[in-house]
């Protein structure tokens, strides 16, 4: 049996090595590892006072964490931590912890029985209240080498699930890391207000609700990493703690899965009469919409059953995995018809899809209290997904968006082309009718009435007599002759008779013929190929364009040898028109008329004469 003396020693020693091993020593600037360091202590009667604590922590009642992670799942005790840190030198060190939303957040710093430093603060009293002006929760401590310090932090949540992670940084690399955290989180937001303008103007400009729907998955996501962060209550809501509660965390992600379902549905253009799953997805969104109301009215009138957040909490996981039902069904549902923006939404969403069951897996771990397979806070993961959104989703609406209103534009023009066109043929239409009207009143009409006269006049030449005293009937007889023959050629250039038996190469033959002997310029009439007929509407155009050119190389022009050629190739009939004139051609709407049948118009001009071609595609089916 061992001298009781020496077991008194041995307990002294072992009592000096346990609490040698729970002061944590700071040596040098930098980050710390506090695994094993850390001592956790439960008041599930949430009375206890801050000397009571003191005096249960020298009584050894509290137990030491694995990590630096307080992982307790649901719950509404106070959660005390004990921490001990010691230097060799003085010096200022930052303890933080990562969890920006603690309802009740008491600091205290000991040395020996002296209090040094008192904080009572949470997120359900305003910003101001903290010890520094963070987005999470900072404490400045200054170490000296006299002696070690105590820290006891309480933390509590209202039947909420609690998790929070230590860390102590030395004050240059805290200085390094709050910087660059910063300046991160304003590259977010810079970034994302890029976004959120572009897709504004976007809307405005198209009225397209694709972007007001992605507008509205960008804010609520926004909403609710400003929320998770500690960034909203820095910056927005700073004298409205009552915000930190509920909203940001459960409200904004049920507001997430309204607006990616909204949004899945415009972009892959789900529709109801179109889709099964549709219904299934506004059902379920009809549903998400109600229970947020419900949830919203509650906290208007602060009405919150006990166990409210673990109820809301649990349905969230709940509903995050049937949206994701929802949306894979939608999306196999469509993808079928091998859709290229179904196929790119498929991909897009099939990435995100990882972040959201590593939010689930994570979330549901500190649900239940145990430590999470990733050392890392789910709002981390949203923020991945939310750049992913901006780059990716942004990039795709605007590529497949624009080849959307560049099919749209190009309908459009094709209708007002179209448009054009039939307006164009009504116009000629009427002046065709009118043109036949004044050749057929032309011939009719005055060529009677002429042919009466010269009857007339030829009948008094007949008497001698007459014929001597009235040597100007015999003038006039010739004049009424060339009236008749100039009449007989207008008609024809209005309109040739039986112009649709004839056709569109014995016409213009016709009429090379009779403007031939009676103009100084020696025509010649090609035609090559076999001939291939048109529309009536078509031809007569044609007719019209070949008529100019004769003109304006018979009233234009100083030649004396002009050919006329129709060359009937296989896709294509080309109209040449060739004179020794050297003159520019002055043609009266001989372009217009070119493009109302489609036709291409080219006019060369040189000292030998000028050539004029013009083809014309094979548009309307021949008869």
């Amino acid at each position: 049996m061992r001298h009781p003396v020496f077991i008194l020693l041995l307990l002294i020693v072992s009592l000096s090595a346990v609490e040698a091993q729970q002061t944590y020593r700071v040596t040098s600037d930098k980050r710390y590892l506090l695994d094993g360091f850390i001592d956790h202590f439960e008041d599930t009667t949430t009375r206890l006072s801050m000397q009571q604590i003191v005096r249960l922590h020298k009584q050894g009642r509290f137990k030491p964490l694995p990590s630096s992670l307080l992982n307790q799942g649901y719950t509404a005790s106070h959660h005390w931590i004990h921490l001990r840190l010691a230097s060799s030198t003085p010096q200022t060190a930052f303890l933080e912890l990562d969890n920006p939303r603690i309802n009740d957040f008491w600091f205290y710093q000991l040395t020996g029985n002296n209090l040094i430093h008192q904080v009572l603060t949470g997120d359900a009293r305003p910003f101001d209240s903290r010890a520094f002006p963070s987005r999470n929760w900072l404490f400045p401590i200054s170490l000296t080498a006299k002696a070690p310090t105590d820290l006891f932090i309480m933390v509590a949540k209202r039947h909420e699930v609690l998790g929070v992670r230590v860390s102590l940084w030395g004050s240059n690399t805290f200085e390094r890391h709050d910087r660059n955290d910063y300046l991160s989180w304003g590259f977010l937001t810079g970034f994302s207000l890029l976004i959120l303008l572009i897709n504004t103007v976007a809307f405005v400009a198209t009225k397209d609700r694709i972007y007001f729907w992605f507008i509205c998955l960008i804010l609520a996501i926004a909403f609710h990493i400003s929320g998770q962060s500690g960034l909203g209550f820095q910056y927005l809501w700073p004298n409205t703690p009552a915000f930190n509660r509920l909203d940001p965390q459960l409200l904004s992600g049920w507001l997430i899965m309204l607006t990616q379902l909204q949004f899945m549905q415009q972009f892959i253009g789900q529709k109801a009469g179109q889709s099964r799953a549709c219904y299934a997805v506004n059902g379920f969104k009809y549903g998400l919409t109600l229970l947020l109301v419900l949830n919203i009215v509650l906290r208007v009138f602060d009405v919150f059953p006990l166990h409210h957040f673990q109820w809301t909490f649990n349905a969230t996981l709940a509903l995050i995995v049937i949206s994701i039902g929802l949306a894979f069904w939608s999306i196999f549902e469509r993808i079928r018809q091998g859709e290229k923006v179904v196929i790119f939404y498929t991909f897009t969403f099939s990435i995100q899809l990882v972040g959201y069951l590593l939010v689930f897996f994570i979330n549901l771990a500190f649900t239940r209290g145990k430590e999470p397979l990733f050392q890392f806070d789910s709002y981390i993961l949203i923020i991945i997904n939310l750049l992913f959104d901006l780059l990716v989703l942004t990039s795709g609406i605007l590529f497949f968006w624009f080849q959307k209103y560049q099919r749209q534009n190009r309908l459009l023009l094709t209708a007002l082309h179209q448009s054009e066109q039939a307006q164009s043929k009504r116009i000629i239409d009427a002046l065709e009718m009118e043109r036949n009207r004044m050749a057929e009143d032309l011939y009719d009409d005055v060529g009677a009435m002429l042919s009466t006269a010269i009857g007339y006049v030829s009948s008094t030449l007949r008497k001698p007599d007459v014929r001597e005293r009235f040597p100007m009937l015999g003038e006039a007889r010739g004049l009424l002759d060339r009236a008749v023959e100039n009449l007989r050629t207008v008609s024809h250039n209005l309109m040739p008779k039986n112009f649709a038996q004839l056709g569109l190469a014995k016409s213009l033959a016709e009429t090379v013929d009779k403007v031939g002997p009676g103009s100084s310029v020696q025509f010649e009439y090609v035609v090559i190929g076999q001939e291939r007929r048109f529309d009536a509407a078509t031809e007569v155009q044609v007719f019209r364009i070949a008529a100019e050119l004769i003109n304006d190389i018979i009233k234009n022009s100083t030649a004396t040898q002009a050919t006329l050629q129709l060359v009937f190739n296989h896709q294509t009939l080309t109209l040449i028109a060739e004179d020794d004139s050297p003159r520019t051609p002055v043609y009266n709407n001989l372009s217009s008329k070119v493009n109302f049948v489609q036709g291409t118009l080219a006019i060369d001009t040189a000292p030998t004469g000028v050539t004029t071609i013009i083809e014309i595609p094979y548009q309307h089916q021949p008869v």
